[in-house]
């Protein structure tokens, strides 16, 4: 089957849609920030399955049947539910996407690279699912909230993905875009998503800010302890910026918030 690949985002939204979702469909969400979109656009009575990484809203695990993992799905348990459609992330399951292509489903690929694509995405997956009118009220909310987000101004952010090997994501990443958005000029410009670098290069480049994503404060200065002049910042809930889907906004004004302080702290 043809995978159907889309650049967008999302966001959480009220209200009805005009429309149910078409009859008979079985939807498998192999995307944690897939399985939350749904659940925000009111959509969930066609989701038949996930991974055991969809965490949110917390009764998704609760009412829905697992697959297994988000890289490595089981093939017996999605056979079992019978999907007419799977909606996968693509980033790390090529392998999954490519068996489940051979064995005859109907895959699509949801992978924003920006907050736009997020926000088509979002509108897809609506139409998809017969949910329009409530994926257009989420993005709409989602608009409005990030355009009130304050932006800091002439600062620059090093974001830590893994920190042994040390790993960042680079300009070409969702999270990069996310942090351009509130003013944050991402330092590591590479054409790799996830380049690997060393703490040299990253002291010399002197970012504003490390944000981390992959590690605790104490586990990051441990571990590089002569990296001392940039303010480290790390939001409460990790899901929330590292997934591209509804609760993005509120990642997106804690890393700001976050940054603010740590500005007065200095």
């Amino acid at each position: 089957m043809l995978i159907l690949i889309f650049l967008s985002a999302l966001i959480i939204a009220p209200g009805c849609s005009s429309r149910k979702a078409p009859e008979g469909l079985r939807v498998v969400s192999l995307s944690p920030a897939i399985t939350e979109i749904i659940y925000a656009i009111g959509a969930e009575n066609a989701l038949y399955g996930i991974t055991n990484h969809c965490n949110w809203p917390p009764k998704a695990s609760r009412e829905k049947e697992s697959v297994g993992d988000f890289s490595f799905p089981s093939m017996e348990k999605i056979a079992l539910i019978q999907p007419s459609l799977i909606l996968a992330a693509g980033d790390g399951q090529g392998k999954a996407i490519s068996h489940l292509i051979n064995a005859g489903y109907d895959v699509r690929v949801f992978h924003p690279a920006d907050i736009a694509e997020l926000f088509a995405h979002i509108m897809e997956i609506g139409r998809i699912l017969g949910k329009t009118n409530n994926a257009s009220e989420l993005v709409k909310n989602m608009k409005k909230e990030i355009s009130s987000i304050p932006k800091l101004k002439n600062k620059s952010v090093f974001i830590e993905v893994c920190p042994k090997p040390l790993i960042a994501a680079s300009d070409k990443t969702f999270l990069s875009a996310i942090c351009e958005r509130i003013g944050l000029r991402n330092i590591a410009v590479f054409q790799n998503s996830y380049p690997g670098v060393n703490a040299e290069w990253l002291i010399r480049k002197k970012p504003d800010y490390i944000l981390l994503t992959g590690c605790s404060e104490e586990e990051f200065r441990a571990l590089h302890p002569y990296i001392k002049n940039s303010k480290i910042i790390r939001p409460s809930d990790i899901d929330m910026i590292v997934r591209p889907g509804p609760r993005i906004t509120r990642g997106m004004r804690e890393i700001y918030y976050l940054a603010e302080d740590a500005e007065k702290k200095q």
